[in-house]
């Protein structure tokens, strides 16, 4: 859900497409994906539905203008640390980042968010409830389903296609040092699960608990940016050691990495950082124009 909320999952999206002709169609079109996704989760009518589209229309802006010049220099920044490889402060750097740059786009949209959900009715909360209930089964499907064995040989498969996205080719070497850090990393799908499922409800409780958007966006704010608030201590337990693994497995990657790998890696970097640099030039560009 916090995907709905923001357009973070653009961004993050953005490493997986081909090229940044890709990347840059799914960012300037990422409003009406939101739309689209918020219409889907909570079948949004009439007033209520060109509230959002306006809402949403204005945070996309302020993203463009506040953000993009932030991911930009982040990216420069990372590309010059990845150069002369990894440690693992830099590495927690980045996360502390990602972390930081998705609370502050949480604390953004809260207000907005607010005033739109605390109009929702309750035929509208039937049917978030049964989209909570397909997004739960297609994650079940896709992440849970077999023994502990397939489960961990469709997690491998998908990061080493990550690695080779951003590093190119590997070698035997290291697609054996992945797949025996991978081997070391707990497996999170069933937790995960029961993590959604546990936040959705407190979801579906603060917007019925709130009479007005006043009510409902400290709480919403919270439930934004705490994502591991209430969280099961197993599940914070093995995130963080999930966390920690994930980090020790690219620290051993960056120390194989041939000059042609890192260069790859350092030049993608610097593709996105130009990108969101460009991406953020094209709102000023229409400002400009608009005056």
């Amino acid at each position: 859900m916090r995907r709905l909320f923001g357009l973070m999952f653009v961004l993050l999206a953005l490493a997986g497409l081909a090229g940044c002709s890709g990347a840059r169609l799914a960012y300037n079109n990422a409003d009406s994906v939101v739309h689209w996704m918020a219409d889907d989760y909570f079948a949004l009518e009439g007033a209520q539905d060109e509230d959002f589209r306006e809402r949403l229309a204005r945070f996309h802006a302020w993203h463009r203008s506040e953000e993009l010049p932030r991911y930009s220099a982040l990216a420069a920044r990372a590309g010059e640390k990845l150069a002369d490889g990894l440690t693992q402060p830099e590495l927690q750097w980045a996360w502390d980042n990602a972390v930081t740059r998705y609370r502050r786009m949480a604390q953004q949209a809260a207000p907005d968010l607010a005033a739109v959900l605390a109009t929702l009715s309750p035929q509208q909360f039937v049917h978030l409830q049964q989209k909570f209930a397909d997004s739960n089964a297609e994650f079940t499907g896709k992440y849970i389903k077999g023994g502990e064995l397939e489960q961990r040989r469709r997690r491998e498969q998908r990061n080493r296609e990550l690695m080779r996205d951003w590093f190119g080719d590997l070698s035997d070497a290291q697609e054996v040092l992945l797949k025996d850090a991978d081997a070391r990393l707990p497996l999170l799908y069933a937790l995960r699960l029961q993590n959604r499922q546990r936040r959705q409800q407190g979801f579906a409780a603060l917007l019925q608990g709130s009479r007005s958007a006043a009510e409902l966006e400290p709480g919403l704010r919270r439930w934004l940016a705490d994502w591991e608030e209430g969280a099961a201590p197993e599940y914070l337990r093995l995130s963080r050691l999930y966390r920690e693994g994930y980090m020790q497995m690219l620290l051993e990657l960056d120390r194989s990495l041939a000059p042609a790998q890192r260069a790859h890696a350092v030049a993608r970097l610097g593709e996105y950082g130009d990108l969101f640099a460009a991406l953020a030039g094209q709102g000023k560009l229409a400002r400009a124009q608009s005056d």
